[in-house]
């Protein structure tokens, strides 16, 4: 039976050493093209996971909790984590939580989640070098855009 490069010596995800939550597994290659060049050489030879929770500072823990990267050593800003614009939320395209907003309380609607979808099924999207999530946006834009139609229903937009 081949090991699990994601698992740590106890056979599942790290917790995230600086708030007890799991992580989960992000590619070498997301954390390499997102890295500032000083933190980059600090990497250690071990898998890494990606720490979503939004009040944290780590982005991404080693898979034995002994190294740390946050977010002032990328080269991008973290989506989930910020609370200011702008809230970058497609990393591929440009398109953030603002964007997002503005359609909806100009236009009652959006198209960005359509443009997006139809990108993304033309071969264009780089996810993985992009998102510090290494995952697609799609979902993490539906989600923005429910709570841009909330904002606008309750007179907030």
């Amino acid at each position: 039976m081949k090991p699990d490069c994601c698992a740590t010596a106890h056979g599942s995800p790290p917790n995230c050493p600086m708030n007890g939550q799991p992580c989960r597994p992000v590619g070498r290659r997301t954390i390499e093209s997102l890295l500032r060049p000083d933190a980059r050489r600090s990497l250690t030879p071990q898998p890494y996971f990606f720490c979503d929770a939004p009040d944290c500072d780590a982005v991404y823990v080693s898979a034995l909790g002994d190294h740390i990267v946050t977010k002032d050593q990328l080269v991008v800003r973290v989506g989930i984590k910020e609370t200011e614009d702008p809230i970058p939320i497609c990393y591929c395209f440009g398109f953030d939580r603002k964007a997002i907003r503005d359609d909806i309380r100009t236009h009652g609607d959006t198209d960005i989640q359509r443009i997006v979808t139809g990108r993304v099924r033309a071969g264009e999207c780089r996810c993985e070098e992009t998102n510090p999530s290494g995952g697609c946006c799609l979902g993490e834009i539906a989600k923005a855009i429910r709570e841009a139609r909330a904002m606008k229903e309750q007179g907030l937009l």
